[in-house]
């Protein structure tokens, strides 16, 4: 069998459930905000849940956040009902897609959470919340119609100055570590948020410190310091004896063995005091590491203590991965048929770089409808009988292209942030006397990470 020139054959074995049409009225899937949960360190925990009306269920869902700029941040996690039904949970920036190996139906509940970064200056103590762009699927493929119901998060109100929770004063400056964004993730370069805030006056935190390590120790770490009164911030040396020191607004890089430094800023408000750290951290450095946050007013005889506020994991990024979604119909009979191809991409849907369609008997592209989309070229082939070439032609060209087992006719790609859809109007011709395998493949790049060939479907032309 000949191979297509830029992809290499191996399997994988993910399935993401999207399709076109078998789906009756009144069926629907939708997604909403459940009460949130402030959890105390500046971020509030919100549910986001999943309801399905007309007796159907999805196996797969995608959606996106959007939000004011009182949210600085926001991380997800699948929940119980996606691990109930063994589905994993993949995001890029706020769009987020449930998706898993089997074809069990999500049941009603909590599908994912959102954990909202909340500015410590926020300008109002509502925040508005988006469900946007919400795509549903049944196990069989089918798309299902899908909508995402906006809601609002409350914030509780701080307390009064001059008076704490208890009646007790609060003129007195009190530093806190409040959060550090983002925490629980990896790689190897991330810009982090860190907030400290100090009643009753942000001007109080005279220093604010930040520790990237395993525990608390300064040596063969990654310490920050920002010291206000000076306007730097400094890098700890290896053997914690010394700091490398640079203006805050600076383009210099701080580097020692475990981290580098690089763009910095700090924006103060009222209350709160708010750190932007770009680091890279050293290959050598790998592992999951504590952020720890100190806060410290005046000489250092008022402080926050080292708190412990969050983990990331230093590691090198995991590579895209291409997925072989779907075909719709994905079964059935008829000369002409418009066909609808979804791929996959773990990360962005602008990583596949190339598709090829197949429908043989086996896994053989000779004398075959053998199909292949570049993104690159933005173009369509049909490869010839004997596969030796090809006639091409643009995407959205009605011109047909075809060989004696099958013509292409109008074609189009759509893309979200993680799929790509391929449309396409076929019709076989009488070299085809049985039925055919629907086989799919993704390739990103250069095509060493593909998805190998995957029957995906069968469809008889007869």
């Amino acid at each position: 069998m000949q191979q297509l020139p830029f992809l290499r054959v191996s399997y994988l074995g993910l399935v993401v459930f999207l399709g076109c049409c078998d789906v009756t009225a009144g069926q629907s899937v939708r997604l909403s905000l459940g009460v949130g949960q402030e959890t105390g360190d500046g971020s509030v925990v919100v549910p986001i849940n999943l309801v399905s009306s007309g007796g159907i269920q999805t196996a797969a869902v995608q959606w996106s956040l959007s939000y004011s700029s009182d949210v600085t941040g926001v991380t997800f996690a699948a929940g119980t009902a996606a691990t109930d039904a063994d589905k994993s949970l993949v995001c890029n920036a706020n769009t987020c897609l449930i998706y898993g190996l089997n074809a069990i139906g999500i049941a009603d509940g909590i599908v994912a959470t959102a954990t909202l970064q909340i500015s410590s200056s926020a300008s109002s103590p509502t925040v508005p919340i988006q469900i946007n762009g919400v795509v549903a699927a049944t196990p069989a493929g089918d798309s299902i119609p899908a909508f995402g119901v906006s809601g609002l998060v409350f914030l509780s109100p701080a307390p009064a100055l001059g008076t704490g929770p208890n009646g007790s004063s609060l003129d007195q400056p009190a530093p806190k570590a409040v959060s550090v964004s983002p925490s629980g993730s990896g790689g190897l370069s991330q810009s982090f948020t860190f907030v400290f805030t100090d009643s009753p006056s942000s001007t109080n935190l005279t220093a604010a410190v930040m520790l990237f390590a395993t525990g608390l120790g300064a040596q063969n770490s990654c310490l920050i310091v920002y010291d206000r009164d000076q306007g730097t911030i400094e890098l700890e040396s290896d053997d914690g004896t010394s700091r490398m020191t640079k203006p805050v607004d600076s383009s210099t890089t701080l580097q020692n063995s475990q981290c580098t430094i690089d763009a910095t800023s700090v924006q103060p408000a009222w209350l709160s005091t708010t750190i932007t750290l770009g680091i890279t951290f050293s290959s050598s450095f790998t592992g999951l590491k504590n952020i720890y946050m100190n806060g410290v007013y005046g000489n250092g005889s008022v402080s926050t203590g080292w708190v412990q506020q969050g983990t990331y994991k230093v590691a090198v990024d995991a590579p895209p991965v291409p997925i072989a979604a779907a075909v719709s119909p994905n079964a059935g009979q008829g000369i002409t048929q418009p066909f609808t191809f979804i791929f996959a991409d773990s990360q962005n849907s602008a990583n596949l770089a190339a598709a090829a369609m197949l429908f043989a008997p086996v896994l053989d592209v000779q004398s075959s409808c053998y199909v292949i989309y570049d993104r690159n070229l933005e173009t369509l082939q049909l490869e010839w009988d004997s596969a030796t070439g090809a006639d091409i032609k643009p995407i959205g060209s009605f011109t047909p292209v075809q060989n004696s087992q099958c013509a292409i006719g109008s074609a189009s790609v759509t893309s979200t942030a993680l799929l790509t859809i391929i449309s396409l109007d076929i019709t076989f011709k009488g070299a085809y006397t049985g039925p055919e395998n629907i086989y799919m493949y993704g390739a990103d790049g250069d095509g060493s990470t593909n998805t190998g060939w995957v029957q995906k479907g069968i469809w008889d032309p007869r």
